[in-house]
């Protein structure tokens, strides 16, 4: 059975809305918001601190010419949801990426 893009994409949109709620924070979210940024921003490490109402990103470049590099994003954690949707790469290999993503998440949510 082949899933559609748009339908990989409201999985994980819906995902990210669940996982960005005020009342569901586990290990296993932040996982998945980690993956996300880890890919958009193509940083080998990616460490998240919700402090109140901001959440500080810090990112580690996976670039060899600055290994060192380090930036760090910080926003209110009200639009960590919108922020992470943004994040969300539209093409085939992002798709590809989210799609066994989704299988991962699937797989160790019945387990």
């Amino acid at each position: 059975m082949k899933t559609s893009t748009q339908d990989i994409l409201g999985n994980l949109f819906q995902i990210i809305d669940q996982n960005c709620s005020e009342n569901y924070t586990s290990k296993n979210s932040e996982r998945i918001q980690i993956a996300i940024l880890k890919k958009f921003f193509k940083a080998s490490e990616v460490i998240l601190e919700h402090r109140g109402a901001n959440t500080r990103i810090h990112l580690k470049s996976i670039f060899p010419e600055s290994p060192n590099s380090e930036s760090i994003i910080e926003i209110e954690s009200s639009q960590l949801k919108s922020f992470l949707c943004d994040c969300i790469a539209k093409d085939t290999k992002g798709i590809s990426f989210y799609t066994n993503m989704l299988y991962y998440i699937t797989a160790n949510q019945q387990a």
